[in-house]
């Protein structure tokens, strides 16, 4: 694909970058030779010395090669080991007699432009080669090149750009860069939707993008999307495919995509209210075949996958009950019943609140089925702390009783005094629906506040009446 297909961007990765190939050319007549003196008395600096040497792949050490084109780089043990801990443990152990190291999983460019950061910290970002480069960076623990990545890939997203950064996140799995472009583009999707961008992802990463709740795009629109990838995937021989049978795999596309934690949803079996409101309290209960680990950033125990970072379902022999984490709280905003509605995702429940103190949010509840016996939802569920979307999780849920709770993967600290937003689309059976609802709820000392979500358009629910009757947490003091 070429650089006009994508709007004026480099060329797509993977591939050296050209500017990067004609430096190494002009200053490399014959790649690892001596072919160059560095004068002693130069007053050059040590970095430019380094510069030099680098570029000119003078008196190099070692040889890596690099990428799917096996692109020979020389480079210095000494310098790398006094830059890289990785890189020490490296060649200060069985490698360390090493002349030729193969390098396969970070691409040509981006390993040259790490080797630059290295010698003279001169290294050159742009859109196509961030990821790939912040990948590098982390190989090799380059915390300043790691965050230089970073700053660059949040302040480079754009329309033109969105659907690319996607895809490369993707590739590399970086799910919370990953989860901030969804949010980008669940804002900004008309325009997105637009783009040539949107051929280079996989069929899996477009299901999610036209699939993302709370945007309201016409199916025409959809399809012809859909119908621009498919021509462009048969003209570039990659596969057959139907428009139709791509239309119908959007209803099976489940996003799950957390602010601080890799994709998943939760399947819980035999919900009902006694098991999560049981007097007197049950022991802790943990997820079957899942264990307990400690989050660095706030040492809250938290639930993973021991077997993938890619696994998707985290399956319960009982529901994450009331009793699951010690001192867990609800506060209810709704004193009554009334009515019924159907619940099709078309039109979102939200609700705004603030509270007066700083908490842990574990979750949220639903009413359950009208009828008697056990329904199955399905819930998209949308965070948002002022503009930023913090959770974006789709929660599946089975169960019987009036009110069904719902749980994140992970708590969410909510700051005291904030506006949040939580924005669910519901699918299931016909449910009951709350009344009476109130504006402010003092639980011991601490109050909660809620308003009308009036940036969330058609909602459901409203201060007075809907769905969210219960919100599940725990002060942060605790």
């Amino acid at each position: 694909m070429t650089s006009s297909s994508l709007g004026g961007l480099p060329p797509s990765y993977p591939g050296l970058d050209e500017s990067a190939l004609a430096e190494k050319a002009s200053n490399n007549s014959e790649n690892s030779d001596d072919s160059g003196i560095v004068d002693y008395k130069d007053p050059k600096s040590v970095v430019e010395q380094n510069r030099q040497m680098l570029l000119n792949q003078m008196s190099c050490d070692v040889t890596f090669i690099v990428g799917d084109k096996k692109e020979p780089i020389g480079a210095h043990k000494y310098v790398l080991m006094t830059r890289s801990v990785v890189f020490k443990h490296k060649f200060s152990g069985a490698d360390g007699n090493s002349s030729e190291v193969i390098i396969k999983d970070i691409p040509e460019d981006c390993f040259w432009e790490m080797l630059k950061h290295i010698y003279c910290e001169e290294q050159k970002v742009h859109v196509t080669n961030v990821v790939g480069l912040l990948f590098a960076a982390d190989q090799y623990n380059l915390l300043k090149l790691r965050q230089i990545c970073l700053d660059y890939l949040h302040n480079c997203l754009e329309i033109n750009n969105a659907c690319y950064l996607l895809n490369e996140t993707h590739i590399y799995g970086y799910q919370e860069e990953e989860k901030n472009i969804l949010s980008y583009i669940r804002k900004n999707a008309s325009k997105v939707y637009n783009t040539v961008g949107t051929y280079l992802l996989t069929r899996d990463l477009l299901n999610q993008i036209l699939t993302l709740p709370g945007v309201e795009v016409e199916e025409d629109v959809k399809k012809d999307v859909l119908t621009r990838w498919a021509n462009n995937q048969r003209k570039e021989n990659k596969q057959e495919t139907s428009v139709d049978n791509l239309m119908d795999s959007l209803q099976d596309c489940l996003y799950v995509y957390r602010d601080d934690s890799h994709c998943h949803r939760y399947i819980m079996d035999s919900l009902t209210t006694s098991t999560i409101f049981a007097e007197p309290p049950d022991p802790l209960l943990l997820p079957v075949n899942d264990a307990a680990r400690t989050d660095e950033s706030d040492g809250m125990s938290t639930l993973s996958t021991p077997t993938s970072l890619t696994s998707s379902v985290h399956t319960y022999s009982k529901l994450p009950s009331y009793n699951k984490w010690a001192d867990f709280e609800q506060v209810t905003r709704f004193q009554e019943l009334y009515s019924s509605s159907i619940n099709d995702a078309k039109q979102p429940d939200a609700i705004s609140f603030t509270v007066d103190h700083n908490i842990y949010l574990y979750g949220f509840s639903i009413y359950g089925p009208k009828k008697q016996g056990e329904g199955h939802y399905k819930i998209d569920a949308i965070l948002t702390r002022k503009k930023r979307d913090i959770v974006m999780e789709t929660i599946s849920i089975k169960g019987a009783g009036v009110i069904l709770p719902c749980m994140f993967e992970r708590p969410v600290k909510i700051d005291k005094g904030l506006p949040y937003t939580l924005e669910l689309y519901i699918k299931g059976p016909e449910s009951h629906l709350g009344a009476s609802g109130q504006s402010a709820v003092q639980q011991g000392t601490i109050l909660f506040t809620f308003f009308d979500a009036t940036k969330v358009k058609k909602s459901r629910s409203s201060l007075k009446q809907g769905q969210i009757p219960r919100l599940y947490y725990m002060p942060r003091n605790k």
